[in-house]
């Protein structure tokens, strides 16, 4: 795979990092989304709890503490970090789409309160008005965009819709592979290429997986 060069459109921790540079690709990284946490207050009593990201469960146990809660989250990760908080995952999915439809076909009643950024997919909220069920939403953190201009890259990596939109404020993709971490983010690349690879399931681990089974059949 050397010689191959990559663009990761977020920063990735140093163990993600080392698998790729350790596959022998060129690697390169740059934030083109920044996330800030914003003050919020409400009350958590009686209520069951709705994650779709791990900005929001950072943002949110950075500034409370929250007693256990029953916790339904998008993604392994968001999981993870929900258990390392002390929370019970009743229910975890893949994509927001499948967890709004799993939660408004419940016969149990519950309160829900999702706690979400400014920039947000609306498949929650279409479902819970579609069923007249009521959701509570709580902004606990902020995306903006940050672009930036830079070369040529033999694959790059897409996180996220507004990663793409914001990575194509100053480039363009002509006929770059394109890596997809989920069918959300896959769809907003088809607007502008044909030439995507969507991760098996939602995770960096994954989209390694899809970089290193690629580039390998290439060698």
């Amino acid at each position: 795979m050397s010689g191959f060069r990559l663009l990761s459109t977020k920063l990735l921790s140093a163990a993600h990092k080392d698998r790729l540079i350790q596959a022998g690709v060129s690697y390169t990284e740059w934030d083109f989304i920044t996330c800030h946490p914003e003050p919020f207050s409400t009350n958590t009593k009686d209520k069951s709890l709705i994650f779709t990201s791990q900005n929001a469960v950072k943002a949110v146990f950075n500034q409370q503490q929250v007693s256990e809660k029953n916790c339904y989250c998008v993604g392994e990760k968001t999981k993870s970090i929900l258990e390392e908080n002390g929370q019970k995952v009743t229910k975890m999915m893949q994509n927001s789409a499948d967890l709004a439809s799993f939660l408004t076909d419940l016969n149990e009643k519950q309160s829900f309160l999702f706690f979400t950024g400014n920039e947000r997919m609306p498949h929650l909220e279409e479902f819970f008005q579609r069923k007249s069920l009521p959701l509570e939403i709580v902004e606990v953190y902020s995306s903006k965009p940050q672009p930036k201009v830079v070369g040529d890259f033999d694959g790059i990596l897409f996180y996220s819709p507004n990663g793409v939109r914001s990575y194509l404020q100053k480039n363009s993709l002509n006929k770059t592979l394109c890596f997809a971490i989920g069918p959300t983010t896959a769809k907003a690349l088809e607007e502008h290429t044909e030439t995507i690879i969507t991760a098996n399931q939602p995770s960096v681990e994954h989209m390694i997986a899809a970089v290193k089974n690629h580039f390998t059949r290439l060698v």
